[in-house]
């Protein structure tokens, strides 16, 4: 063999060790590029403006200049549609909407109850669908704060009809965000108290298509619309960045959701996002017949969180209670690109999803890695498929719903797509309610009509360091390996797992390094959220710590979340927040 073909050989097999080893490694995704900073500071230097009629309103938020504070009289109903205006604005100085009565609520970075807090705040009514904030396109540098938003519209209205309908409004504000046109900028809504109401349907909370978008220390609450899905902050025509943090978010469909609008050409991936100690919630009345579940539903229920389209998120610290299996099967969290939808470019990239809590829920996370629906009779229109890549899900709770209750469904505490690529599940803790078992702790989807040789349904996918509720099973009942794959080795990204094998369940293969119980497992105090597992014990995870949730990490997180919460809607961050109380 000469020389120079030695030569050739010997850097092709350090070429290919090199790729083996980068192929290897875990994925990270990447973090937000930007965060949006939401300290209170008071303009100075401008004119105080005191409208005390709708009239008066109106004609301040034409007169104000940047700089300038607009003070509202607490308890007043100003009823009508404000735009806020585009203003020249070169040194980028704030306008403040703010109650006469800010300093009676809570101060900033404390959630407003509506329980205590809305008499002193001014009331901004809509009489008609369209919004009651406006703020157009090039409309910048806006704080509301101390604000109760609400709709008395008399639009569309059937209460006679069964299902019954309510009278309606599209959004309470609404950033408008249009293709061509300068972006709402620089927008946070602070301490307000923005809601429907039983009997009156808004679509959206606030439609946050704009760049530099903040919603913190509020108040979401009864957002829904008869047949349409409703959310209390939608964002689809932002590049971001967006910034969710320490608010009460109660819509029926997704409480907060990205993409899933926007059409082909949409120019814009939600970027930069932060989603930070809320709690997203959706009232347990709801899951009745003729509300969100049949017959002839009123309403439609999906989940807590999606992504439709969006890049560079942090959710943490999060409490998300109550989801039921009504306009879908109940998954908590939805990662789906929806290129169909949200535009040709749409993503779900390099998505963190951290300590948080899922709780009283059918599924912890449904997932999409593509959009099969792309190029199809229904979407030709559509040319790309997208892509999910770089999600890593760690140190969360997953409570599952009783699947005996209404609304219940089969408990599954991740659905991997077929095809999902570049994927951390770690350290999370999946637990049954009393007396139940669930279905599956991770279900892959299989390839339909492919017969052997499989190839493996899923690229570069780790999970690691869990508490599961079932061993992992798929589509077709096949070996882990054919969902997972062996290159690089199955040992490296699936072990340090413990997992409970109940009576219904085959015992497949898996690494040695994982643990399978027939005996349930067990845990330090369970009827106060401490799951610390005490049983079985002969566990080597991947870091040393013990296995599923990190409780401390889990409880720091969550103890950020604000006090001075309404009568029903406590939060703690520790004890019955985590429990398994429905």
């Amino acid at each position: 063999m000469s020389l120079l073909k030695i030569v050739f050989l010997w850097v092709l097999s350090a070429m290919i060790a090199q790729a083996g080893r980068l192929e290897a490694q875990m994925p990270v995704p990447a973090l937000p590029q930007t965060y949006i900073d939401t300290t209170y500071n008071t303009p100075v230097g401008g004119k105080t403006w005191h409208p005390h009629s709708s009239a008066d309103l109106k004609s301040a938020l034409t007169s104000a200049n940047p700089a300038d504070v607009i003070v509202l009289d607490a308890k007043t109903t100003y009823e009508g549609n404000f735009v806020l205006p585009v203003k020249e604005n070169p040194d980028h100085k704030w306008i403040y909407l703010i109650s006469s009565n800010l300093a009676s609520l809570p101060a900033p970075g404390t959630r407003v109850s509506p329980d205590t807090d809305s008499a002193n705040m001014p009331k901004i009514v809509t009489g008609t669908v369209s919004p009651a904030i406006r703020i157009p396109p090039g409309g910048s540098y806006y704080r509301l704060a101390g604000l109760e938003l609400t709709s008395s519209s008399n639009a569309g209205c059937r209460p006679d009809q069964v299902p019954r309908i309510n009278c309606w409004s599209y959004q309470l504000i609404y950033a408008e965000g249009l293709p061509g046109k300068p972006l709402p900028d620089s927008i946070t809504i602070d301490r307000c108290y923005v809601h429907g109401s039983p009997t009156q349907d808004v679509r959206q909370g606030i439609l946050a298509n704009g760049s530099n978008i903040a919603v913190i220390d509020s108040y979401f609450s009864d957002i829904h619309q008869n047949v349409f899905d409703s959310q209390a902050i939608l964002a689809y025509n932002s590049p971001g960045p967006l910034k969710i943090v320490n608010n009460f978010l109660s819509a029926t469909s997704e409480d907060v959701m990205f993409g899933g609008a926007g059409g082909k050409n949409n120019q814009w991936i939600p970027s930069d996002i932060e989603v930070r100690n809320n709690h997203f919630f959706k009232p347990l009345e709801w899951a009745q017949a003729g509300i969100t579940l049949s017959a002839k539903k009123q309403w439609v229920v999906k989940n807590h969180l999606e992504f439709k389209s969006g890049r560079r998120a942090l959710v943490d610290g999060n409490l998300m209670e109550n989801n039921w299996a009504s306009g879908q099967t109940g998954a908590s969290i939805v990662l789906t690109v929806r290129t169909t939808q949200s535009g040709d470019i749409a993503v779900v990239d390099d998505i963190s999803i951290t300590n948080n809590v899922l709780k009283n829920t059918p599924a912890g996370f449904s997932t999409l890695s593509r959009d099969y629906a792309c190029g199809t009779p229904s979407f030709a229109q559509c040319s790309n498929p997208g892509e999910a890549k770089r999600i890593k899900i760690y140190n969360n709770l997953i409570l599952f719903r009783d699947p005996k209750l209404t609304g219940g469904a089969r408990n599954i505490g991740i659905q991997m797509a077929l095809g999902m690529t570049d994927l951390v599940f770690q350290h999370n803790t999946t637990v049954t309610a009393p007396g139940t078992s669930c279905w599956n702790s991770i279900f892959f989807n299989g390839q339909p009509g492919v017969k052997p040789p499989w190839q493996s349904t899923t690229t570069n996918v780790w999970i690691l360091d869990n508490i599961l509720c079932r061993p992992p099973s798929g589509d077709g009942g096949r070996p882990l390996a054919e969902y997972m794959g062996n290159h690089p080795p199955l040992d490296s990204r699936f072990r340090g797992n413990v997992m409970f094998l109940p009576g219904d369940a085959k015992e497949g293969s898996y690494p040695r390094t994982n643990v399978v119980s027939k005996t349930p497992i067990k845990y330090t105090d369970s009827t106060d959220g401490k799951f610390a597992l005490t049983a079985p014990v002969e566990t080597k995870t991947t870091d040393g710590k013990p296995p599923g949730v990190d409780l401390a990490a889990l409880n720091s997180a969550l103890s950020a979340r604000a006090q001075n919460q309404p009568a029903g809607h406590e939060e703690k961050p520790q004890g019955d927040v985590l429990g398994p109380k429905r």
